[in-house]
């Protein structure tokens, strides 16, 4: 999984330095869009164990940058760890998206995927915390309501300890 995450973030910084090259045939379009509520699932495997997670995005702001095409969003997430014991965690936080859909010149493979990025706090009830959430993720879209979804978020409890979703790899629906 460490892997993944380098690969995801190496490729992430090559399509930064890349989109004012690529600029020339790039669209207003994401995946993400201003008024867009999608709901999101999975199962995935973090430092307790196995766990399940669920949680709900909507997306409030649509910006206009030559480019580079950014929509944000609000996220709450909901998360069970099983394992050498039992952790229910939830998280609020705002949520900045890059689509690929505007780039024109990519291959459609390319142009189906999302990068997320979020912020923001989250609690712990079993055991009780709570501190600041982070995390992110990337969705590939199979068609315009449904995407598989692949993310990581963490819980920091300023209490001690940590807590949350680890690598959950799920579906995300677009209820637009």
């Amino acid at each position: 999984m460490k892997k993944l995450k380098i690969a995801a973030v190496v490729f992430l910084m090559v399509m930064f330095a890349a989109s004012p090259v690529l600029a020339q045939n790039v669209t207003d379009e994401v995946h993400a869009e201003k008024g867009d509520l999608e709901v999101l699932g999975g199962v995935g495997y973090g430092w307790r164990g196995f766990g399940v997670s669920g949680g709900v995005e909507y997306i409030v702001q649509k910006f206009s940058i030559p480019g580079f095409p950014l929509s944000m969003g609000v996220m709450g997430l909901t998360g069970l760890d099983f394992g050498s014991g039992f952790d229910a965690s939830v998280a609020g936080m705002v949520t900045l998206h890059w689509g690929m859909k505007a780039y024109r010149d990519f291959p459609e493979f390319l142009r189906n995927f999302d990068w997320y990025l979020g912020l923001g706090m989250g609690a712990g009830f079993i055991p009780f915390g709570f501190g600041i959430s982070s995390g992110g993720g990337v969705s590939y879209y199979v068609n315009d309501k449904l995407a598989i979804d692949l993310h990581s978020f963490y819980i920091n409890h300023f209490v001690g300890g940590g807590s949350g979703f680890s690598q959950t790899i799920g579906i995300r629906y677009s209820l637009k």
